[in-house]
């Protein structure tokens, strides 16, 4: 679900991932590519949308390391 997310809306999925800053920068920079929509915004979105994804994998990577670390 956070990866759909971090494709559509890559500040909303940062947000879910526990990242508020990192968010709130995404907004902004999610917000001047669609300005620039025209002009090459679509190569930002891609980025946030790369980015996104790399911090929601780490998002579950760290709780699956976590689950292990508590198992017995």
């Amino acid at each position: 679900m956070l990866y759909l997310l971090a494709l559509l809306i890559p500040p909303l999925a940062l947000l879910l991932a526990g990242k508020p800053f990192q968010a709130i920068l995404s907004a902004v920079v999610w917000v001047i590519s669609w300005i620039f929509a025209l002009f090459g915004g679509f190569v930002l979105w891609v980025i946030l949308a790369v980015w996104a994804i790399m911090v929601v994998r780490d998002r579950n990577t760290r709780k699956m390391m976590e689950e292990m670390n508590r198992a017995p």
